[in-house]
């Protein structure tokens, strides 16, 4: 049985300020909650709470007992109490996370994303799960952008946020702190053609705000600026596209170039 007490903490981890106090955040669905329970003990992420309908529980005992998790049989009015979700599916869990400042990254070969004031949890989600596809080195945010364990971050990743580098961080100071050379790739109206421009192998590729792009500040740190160019003719057309369209044509074409 779920206790008040369980119901109030689980409903103010909506809340990023409790989030970042406890360092614990919503996994809700059957493929995000199973993901969770499969990862290794002692990693990054561990599994503190379960809260799911009997069927659900009754379905995965091995994994359960694998994660050590407290298991909690809830109704599905229960459920639905707790659930951050329109549509309350079967199963939600309580994560942990271990902060770390400089999650695995090798400045050396790999490709990361930065998002400067990305603040659609879709768009972030989106791109999470974007970096996993293409098995980019990790997303870098700044502080304005939405926050990376919002639920509708997790949910919008699809699991990947279990299995990408994240760090949050002042983004204009990251950037100066990257090694010397290091390629830093701003997107931008008036950059080079993305399928002609020189690439790396590595680098960080800059994706900005929904409506403003990235400011000034920003692109003044890059090494090259980068345009998807449009194809339409005529004299109507799009003005430009969702930054998660734009961050996955970028990385299809990092990844084209054979620069994996």
């Amino acid at each position: 049985m779920i206790t008040k007490t369980q119901i109030q903490f689980i409903r103010s981890l909506d809340q990023k300020k409790n989030r970042d106090e406890s360092s614990c955040f919503i996994a809700e669905g059957d493929k995000l909650v199973r993901e969770a329970l499969e990862l290794p003990v002692g990693g990054r992420f561990q599994v503190k709470t379960v809260c799911g309908v009997g069927s659900w529980l009754n379905s995965c005992p091995g994994l359960l007992k694998k994660a050590e998790a407290e298991v909690i049989n809830v109704t599905p009015t229960e459920l639905e109490r707790i659930s951050l979700l329109k549509s309350p599916n079967q199963v939600l869990a309580v994560v942990y996370h271990h902060a770390d400042p400089l999650p695995g990254f090798n400045f050396n070969q790999d490709l990361f994303i930065g998002l400067s004031k990305v603040q659609d949890p879709g768009n972030v989600g989106t791109i999470i799960r974007l970096a996993d596809w293409f098995g980019l080195g990790g997303v870098v945010a700044s502080a304005d952008s939405a926050d990376f364990f919002s639920p509708k971050v997790v949910q919008a990743s699809m699991g990947s946020i279990f299995r990408v580098n994240l760090l949050t961080t002042n983004l204009f100071s990251f950037i100066q702190s990257l090694p010397s050379g290091f390629p830093v790739y701003g997107t931008h109206l008036k950059g080079k053609n993305l399928y002609t421009a020189a690439i790396s192998s590595n680098g960080i590729i800059l994706m900005g705000n929904e409506s403003r792009g990235l400011d000034d500040e920003i692109m003044a740190l890059t090494t090259e600026s980068l345009l998807i160019p449009d194809f339409a003719t005529g004299e109507s057309r799009s003005e430009s596209l969702n930054v998660s369209i734009a961050a996955a044509i970028i990385c299809s074409e990092f990844r084209r170039r054979g620069s994996y």
